[in-house]
C-alpha cells in the first residue's frame, strides 16, 4: 500500500518540490509528526535544534500542539531533509530528500517489520546499541542506537521532585498511599488485559492513589467509564513520563510503556496473555524475567500487597534489560540522536550537488 501511495504521489510532489527549491538558498529540515506522542519523542531534539519545522498531518493536530505552545504546518512540505517517528516516507518520495527515522515507542516490543521498510530512511535511530545491532542481522543497514529521547526529562533533572510534588498535590494524591499505575495496550489486539480490571478498580481504590493509561484506540465504552470513576486519576496528558515517575508499581500487559517503567527502575505486574503473531519471544522472555506474573485480579492485588509491603526481586535483571532496551540512561539520548542526525546530513550533502549550506 505504501509503494502505492509513493508512486501516485511521486509526479505532482517532485513538480512541487522543484518550484519550490528554486529560489531557497538554505538547508529546509521538517519534523513529520503524525500524532502528539511522535512530537513528545522529539521535542528533546527539536530543543537542540529550533531551525526544524514541525509538519503535522491536519489541522486537528496542528490544533492539538498549538494547546502546547508549538508552532506547526500543515502537510504537505517540501524540505531537503524529513525526520519522522512513522515508516511514511511515502509522504515524501523523493530519492533526494534525505529521510531519518526513529522510534515512537522504546524498543522493539513486537517484532520488527522488514527490513526494506527502515532500509528507505538514510538513518534510523534505533533505542540502544544492542537493538541497532539486532537490527542489522535482520538486513536493515542504516541503523544507529541513541537512547530513547523522550527519556532524558526524568534522568537529566528537567522533571524536579517540587514539580513532581506539585503533580501529586493537584492530583489529590495521599502521601501515605502508594501509588499505582495501570496500563494497556490496545483491547483488540488480543494481547489486552484490560477487561481484567477496568470495572474493579473501586475494590482497591481505598488503599492506594491510582493511575490509569490506556491504548488510544480503546473503546470509548471503557475510557468512558475509566474517565467518570472519580476515586482513579484517568490520565488525559499525553507526556506520561511526569506520571510514571510519581508511581511505586505498575500493573500491565505486553504495552511497550512497561519498557518506560522499567528505565525508572520501579517492580511491574504483568497478566499473562495469549503470545501470537508479532509480539517478540524475547519480550515474553523479559516479562517473565522482570515483572510478576498474574492471571486474575484477585491474584493481582495479593501480587500488589506482596510487591508494596517486601523486597524488590527483579532489580537485578532490570538493569539487564534496561541495558538492551536502551543503553546508557544518562540524559543524553537527545544530544546523541542530534549528532547522528548532523552527521548523516553534513556526510550526505557533501556527496551531492546541492550546494546549500548547513
Amino acid at each position: 500500500m505504501a509503494d502505492i501511495k509513493k508512486i501516485r504521489n511521486y509526479l505532482p510532489y517532485l513538480i512541487a518540490w522543484k518550484l519550490k527549491h528554486k529560489n531557497e538558498a538554505n538547508l529546509q529540515i521538517d519534523f513529520y509528526c503524525d500524532n502528539v506522542t511522535d512530537y513528545i519523542c522529539f521535542k528533546k531534539i527539536l530543543g537542540l535544534s529550533p531551525q526544524i519545522r514541525v509538519v503535522v498531518k491536519d489541522r486537528k493536530l496542528q490544533k492539538a500542539l498549538e494547546s502546547l505552545g508549538v508552532i506547526t504546518i500543515i502537510y504537505p512540505s517540501y524540505p531537503d531533509v524529513v525526520i519522522m517517528c512513522r515508516h511514511s516516507t511515502w509522504r515524501y518520495p523523493l530519492q533526494n530528500i534525505i529521510k531519518i527515522g526513529m522510534r515512537h515507542g522504546p524498543y522493539h516490543f513486537k517484532d520488527f517489520i522488514k527490513a526494506k521498510s527502515y532500509n528507505e530512511f538514510d538513518l534510523f535511530l534505533f533505542t540502544s546499541p544492542t537493538e541497532a545491532i539486532q537490527a542489522q542481522y535482520l538486513g536493515i543497514k542504516n541503523g544507529v542506537g541513541v537512547g530513547f529521547p523522550k527519556l532524558d526529562d526524568a534522568f537529566d533533572g528537567s522533571i524536579t521532585s517540587e514539580q513532581l510534588n506539585k503533580l501529586r498535590h493537584e492530583l489529590g494524591f495521599k502521601s501515605d498511599k502508594p501509588t499505582i499505575i495501570f496500563s494497556a495496550t490496545w483491547s483488540k489486539s488480543n494481547y489486552s488485559a484490560i477487561l481484567k480490571w477496568y470495572d474493579k478498580l473501586d475494590l482497591i481504590s481505598e488503599n492506594y492513589n491510582i493511575l490509569v493509561t490506556v491504548h488510544e484506540w480503546t473503546p470509548e465504552s471503557i475510557k468512558s467509564e475509566l474517565k467518570n470513576n472519580h476515586k482513579i486519576h484517568y490520565i488525559e496528558d499525553k507526556n506520561i513520563l511526569p506520571y510514571l515517575m510519581i508511581a511505586d508499581l505498575m500493573v500491565g500487559d505486553i504495552s511497550s510503556i512497561i519498557a518506560e517503567f522499567t528505565a525508572l527502575d520501579k517492580p511491574v505486574i504483568t497478566y499473562r496473555i495469549p503470545i501470537g503473531g508479532r509480539i517478540s519471544s524475547e519480550i515474553v522472555d523479559m516479562l517473565d524475567e522482570i515483572t510478576y506474573r498474574v492471571d486474575t485480579f484477585e491474584e493481582m492485588y495479593k501480587t500488589i500487597e506482596k510487591v508494596i509491603d517486601g523486597e524488590d526481586i527483579h532489580q537485578v535483571k532490570r538493569k539487564f534489560y534496561n541495558d538492551k532496551m536502551f543503553g546508557e540512561l544518562d540524559g543524553k539520548a537527545s544530544l546523541r540522536a542530534k549528532e547522528e542526525i548532523d552527521r548523516t546530513i553534513n556526510k550526505l550533502i557533501s556527496k551531492s550537488s546541492w550546494g546549500k549550506p548547513y
